[in-house]
């Protein structure tokens, strides 16, 4: 309600800000779902169980904010996908995901991460990775924001270094792997 009232002080009329959880039967969201694609409903608010598949809102969407860590690594791939996908009139789009300094958070990125990289590794029957490439990018960027979330650079400065030693060890190993066949 915090984001709604913001919203509608800064200028919006309060018909441009609606909450999913207001449209609870399959005919009111067909009607919420119109409103938002034609760009009379210019922000919607919702969780991503209640926003997620079959919310086909794409038309005119320019960002996308997250202001909680989900427990699965798919569920910011739902996210994501609700924004980036065809059928959106702009070709450049943004997600924003918001952290708290000294919270959770830092520790809910970090099982995110380890969750992604376990999922990556069965996905690509690549266990253990076998060369630089194989890192997993999403990975990547959900172990920067943990960092980002734990606010001490010294912190950052230790994944960026974790980072290199595994990458220079990942080398390693297809370079012996190469030298070996």
């Amino acid at each position: 309600d915090d984001i709604r009232k913001k919203l509608i002080d800064g200028g919006m009329s309060p018909e441009q800000v609606v909450f999913i959880h207001e449209a609870n039967t399959d005919l009111q969201k067909k009607v919420l779902f119109a409103k938002v694609r034609s760009g009379q409903v210019r922000v919607l608010i919702g969780s991503t169980q209640k926003m997620g598949a079959g919310t086909n809102v794409q038309d005119r969407l320019i960002a996308s904010h997250d202001l909680e860590t989900p427990w699965r690594p798919r569920d910011l791939i739902q996210r994501k996908g609700r924004i980036e996908r065809r059928g959106n009139q702009n070709a450049k789009v943004h997600v924003y995901r918001y952290v708290t300094n000294g919270t959770f958070d830092a520790y809910l990125w970090q099982t995110l991460e380890n969750k992604q990289k376990f999922i990556s590794q069965i996905m690509t029957s690549k266990s253990p990775v076998r060369s630089c490439e194989d890192v997993d990018e999403t990975a990547l960027s959900f172990a920067e924001i943990k960092a980002l979330c734990a606010g001490d650079p010294r912190i950052k400065e230790r994944m960026d270094l974790d980072l290199e030693v595994s990458k220079l060890r990942i080398m390693k190993a297809d370079h012996n792997s190469k030298q070996y066949r």
